[in-house]
């Protein structure tokens, strides 16, 4: 393996709604969330030191009822050779909670009921790379799990 004086890495993230968006009736609980369907360039990271990556999107949620939305981060895969980078080598976290690499969902935020229209809940996602010069140069893609559910 080839090392580079300047290695960097392209990172996109795909959000991924487990569940879709379905017609409301109001006279029972539900909780739905829409996500942008566009990947999400969170940028590049140069060299070795730990570098925060960041991209804010807009979830858009319509619920009857209290809801938790909750996150998971499957880690980092190159686009060409699909070698990934080790989660040891990883920092992510979305709306300032920690996000473990793998299928592990934490809580991001909790709300709700929202107004008959639905509301717009902000999602910030941070990924940063330590020791980046170990990995092959160029884009490297993940996903971001959401998942939304209802609870008091």
């Amino acid at each position: 393996m080839r090392f580079l004086a300047k290695t960097f890495a392209f990172l996109t993230v795909c959000l991924v709604v487990t569940q879709g968006a379905r017609a409301a009736d109001w006279s029972e609980p539900f909780v739905a969330i829409t996500t942008p369907r566009e990947p999400v360039y969170l940028g590049e990271v140069y060299e070795s030191a730990l570098k925060d990556a960041v991209a804010r999107v807009k979830a858009h949620v319509v619920a009857s009822c209290p809801y938790h939305i909750l996150a998971s981060f499957d880690g980092l895969r190159h686009r060409v050779d699909n070698t990934p980078i080790a989660p040891k080598d990883l920092n992510v976290s979305i709306n300032g909670q920690s996000v473990p690499v793998g299928t592990a969902r934490v809580p991001i935020v909790s709300d709700g009921p929202t107004p008959r229209g639905g509301s717009d809940v902000p999602i910030e996602i941070r990924v940063g790379v330590r020791t980046i010069q170990c990995y092959p140069a160029g884009q490297y893609r993940g996903t971001i799990v959401i998942t939304i559910t209802p609870g008091y």
